[in-house]
């Protein structure tokens, strides 16, 4: 027992906030650079990259740290070879609030026995199971849309992927008052997690989400009873019954935060990645046209699991667009012990703030990285393999995303049902500003004109 308190005596300590030798300015008090950096992620790191180089001092959102910049460095930091670096103490100050003890947020043997809980729910036939739900409710759904009037994208898809989530994540109806609850709760968390002031007092953002945490905390609490023996093909009751190592079943605790944590990640990210899929390819009709093809090549009226492997320009039309505008802006972690990263020495308890969409526009790793241009994801060119880290859409190393393969199995079946049944292009009023934070976006929504096929 003293040992493990050793071992973990990392995690109480604070952050250290000492690194006036190494270059860089953490901005203002308290806020630091976030002001800047929601009005403009790419050009604040950018500056920040020329200015101090790849390792460099920064404030961002109420933390003190080092922005860290380029694959090699990610490379150190994920393979993590030397357990240097701290994944749950990255988010101390942000999902810790909320997502405390999810999968994100676990260092070490604790993350890796605690994954396993999820394992069955991502193989084969759980996936084939999903698949049969989502894929007639995204037909139907999208059917629909061809009549809205005034049709704005982005909280079309995020409704109709709620619905989806929760059939597929908890094995409720993703409609009606309990869903609505549902949604509302995980919107107030979400801007829960952005509130600077971290205090539950009443008419604050972080008091609204901890309120919506408790709901969402009471509510999964009421399903995993009959969940434990229930039938079922749905992710919490796989979490419910997945025994460990010894025979035993995972504590109601266990299972409420990762199926929690799992729900919010996905439902977002997705819904941030399909925005921005249609977001490019609105603005390149040549490759609207290229995905289409491809899936009226497979003359079906429905898609099968065997053929999202039939898709390869899809594939890697969702992979660029999520090398232009990732779901995740910022990733984070802290040093357990002091260590080296560029020829610095960073304490340890040191915040890391990693920036994936920089490194995914390096001209060094890419050509002419500001062009959607999904051939460089294909065999020939395989721009992404240039470097094990200049392409981290799902993140990478322990902690990668263990929902990848849903996800992309979602994108696609969502873009079978959508490009077989609309052509679409943008209003006269389309605006391309993107929102980078909380939830990187088109700006106005993406408003669409649909065409009917």
């Amino acid at each position: 027992m003293e040992q493990t308190a050793d071992k973990n005596a990392y995690q109480l300590e604070p952050d250290n906030t000492d690194l006036g030798h190494i270059p860089g300015e953490f901005g203002l008090p308290i806020v630091g650079k976030t002001l800047s950096i929601v009005k403009d992620f790419y050009g604040t790191i950018d500056q920040h990259y020329k200015k101090f180089g790849p390792i460099s001092r920064i404030g961002f959102g109420g933390t003190r740290g080092l922005l860290v910049v380029g694959p090699e460095y990610y490379k150190q930091i994920y393979i993590d070879t030397e357990k240097n670096f701290s994944s749950r103490m990255g988010y101390n100050n942000s999902l810790a609030h909320f997502y405390g003890g999810s999968l994100l947020l676990q260092d070490g043997d604790e993350h890796r026995f605690q994954r396993r809980i999820m394992q069955t729910a991502f193989k084969t036939p759980a996936m084939k199971g999903y698949l049969k739900v989502m894929s007639p409710l995204i037909k139907s759904t999208t059917d629909q849309w061809g009549g809205i009037n005034n049709f704005h994208f982005f909280p079309e898809v995020k409704s109709l992927l709620l619905d989806v989530a929760c059939r597929t994540f908890i094995g409720i109806e993703g409609q009606g008052p309990v869903a609505e609850k549902v949604n509302k709760a995980f919107l107030d968390v979400g801007d829960g997690l952005m509130g600077l002031i971290k205090r539950e007092i009443p008419g604050t953002k972080f008091a609204r989400g901890k309120a919506g945490e408790r709901y969402l905390s009471d509510f999964f609490d009421s399903l995993i009873p009959d969940r434990r023996t229930a039938e079922g093909n749905d992710m919490l009751t796989y979490f419910c019954q997945e025994p460990d190592a010894d025979g035993n079943l995972f504590s109601n605790d266990e299972v409420r935060r990762h199926i929690s944590f799992l729900l919010f990640a996905a439902h977002d990210t997705t819904t941030s990645a399909l925005s921005h899929v249609l977001y490019e390819i609105g603005k390149s009709p040549q490759w609207q046209q290229r995905l289409r093809d491809e899936i009226l090549s497979l003359d079906k009226d429905d898609i099968e699991y065997d053929d999202l492997d039939k898709l390869p320009l899809v594939d890697q039309a969702v992979k660029e667009a999520l090398r232009m505008h990732p779901s995740v802006m910022m990733m984070q972690r802290r040093t357990i012990r002091e260590t080296d990263i560029g020829g610095y020495r960073v304490p340890a308890n040191t915040v890391l703030m990693i920036a994936p969409m920089y490194s995914h526009m390096m001209p060094e790793w890419w050509d002419e990285p500001e062009t959607f241009d999904p051939d460089r994801f294909g065999d020939e060119r395989k721009e992404h393999k240039r470097h094990s880290f200049n392409y981290m859409g799902f993140g990478g190393g322990g902690h990668k995303c263990i929902g990848m393969h849903f996800a992309l199995m979602q994108t696609k079946v969502f873009l079978f049902h959508f490009l077989k049944s609309y052509r679409f292009k943008f209003t006269e009023n389309f605006n391309p500003a993107l929102q980078s934070i909380p939830l990187p976006k088109p700006a106005d929504d993406l408003p669409l004109i649909l065409e009917r096929l």
